[in-house]
């Protein structure tokens, strides 16, 4: 497929479609539109945050984040292994003077009590603050990872007064659900959530943890909207704002943590809090859904099949959605040499088929493929 930047695809097929043939949302019916708020209470934090977030990024913008408070957002996401610290530095920088205004949040990959406790001096140093509102485990996809040493860590970070509260970051919610309530120490979790993302263990496992108390930060909410690289969105394209409108019906969701790159796409985004989801938002973004089907991993973790050379499939294909969807060509290497060297060796197109089979229609092994090529 041709990485068109072009948005006149999407636009020409939604024309093709009858309106007929859209539900307003599966979430509720047009005549239960709930208002658009500002502000949510993240769980039983107490703390209130703005429904629009701010996911700084690997290379934040101290301008975007300064705009960012002007016009209400108060949320702000960061992690230690984001650009190896340069993340946080520049959030800290920008940061400085109106701590005091903001929900701070940063992650740590580390497992073990010294690595936990290392990583939380480093982030309070890097980011020139002394306490964090949330530090989350980051990127927990399976319940091992979920180290009893690293929860020890966590309350011992936040009996010190160095967090707030504690959360975990997750992908795939739905395999690491039952260990977050089992553990019964968290107050937050992060997840992947969008009109994209939207299958149902995705919905019950919000609802179980919100109804639990805890706080739900929605990710990943408008990467597949935008189409592809370079991710220059068109201001005049009402895509992503649609996307984080449709991400706030679901009352479960506290706040939103998407990445803009400069103050029009923020100042686009934050009209979400004033503005009503509606069937013209719904229609786009159901045109757009089918015009990605067949590229874009849905991170529902239902792939059928195993693949016999061990690669990671739903990773791998998340990490290429980094570069052909979020125009982040950095995130998408940096997560890719991760991988144990005899994995990123692998190279799909010495394979006759896949034994991988999406059911929501993506070329998976096309998709291997490419990541393998751009990112290897």
């Amino acid at each position: 497929m041709t990485f068109d930047t072009s948005r006149r695809k999407f636009l020409q097929a939604g024309l093709a479609l009858p309106a007929a043939g859209f539900v307003f949302s599966n979430l509720l019916t047009a005549s239960r539109v709930p208002q658009p708020t500002a502000y949510r209470m993240l769980g039983k934090t107490g703390l209130k945050v703005s429904t629009v977030g701010s996911g700084v990024g690997i290379t934040p913008d101290p301008e975007v984040i300064a705009r960012a408070i002007d016009l209400g957002v108060n949320y702000f996401d960061t992690a230690r292994g984001y650009g190896a610290g340069e993340s946080e530095r520049i959030t800290g920088a920008a940061l400085k003077g109106k701590r005091s205004r903001v929900v701070l949040a940063s992650k740590t990959d580390a497992r073990t009590i010294s690595d936990v406790m290392k990583d939380i001096d480093a982030s309070l140093k890097t980011l020139d603050t002394e306490y964090l509102d949330i530090w989350h485990l980051h990127s927990r996809d399976t319940p091992d990872t979920i180290t009893d040493e690293a929860v020890e860590a966590c309350l011992r970070i936040k009996e010190q007064g160095k967090a707030r509260f504690i959360g975990v970051s997750a992908h795939d919610i739905n395999a690491v659900a039952d260990k977050i309530l089992e553990t019964g120490k968290f107050d937050v979790v992060q997840t992947t959530y969008s009109y994209a993302l939207n299958a149902p263990f995705r919905q019950a496992s919000i609802a179980r943890l919100h109804d639990a108390g805890l706080g739900v930060v929605a990710m990943k909410v408008i990467i597949a909207v935008a189409g592809f690289v370079p991710r220059d969105i068109d201001l005049k394209d009402d895509g992503p704002l649609a996307a984080i409108k449709w991400v706030l019906l679901n009352p479960a969701i506290s706040t939103t943590v998407p990445y803009v790159k400069n103050i029009g796409e923020l100042e686009m985004n934050v009209r979400a809090m004033r503005e009503p989801y509606t069937p013209t938002d719904e229609k786009m973004l159901y045109v757009r859904n089918e015009m990605i089907r067949s590229d874009y991993c849905r991170m529902c973790y239902e792939c059928k099949g195993q693949c016999p050379k061990g690669v990671p499939v739903t990773d791998e294909l998340r990490f290429l959605a980094y570069n052909d969807f979020g125009g982040n060509y950095r995130q998408a290497r940096g997560n890719f040499m991760l991988l144990p060297e005899n994995i990123r060796k692998v190279r799909c197109t010495d394979c006759s088929s896949c034994t991988i089979h999406c059911p929501n229609g993506v070329e998976v092994q096309n998709r291997l493929i490419r990541a393998q090529e751009l990112l290897a």
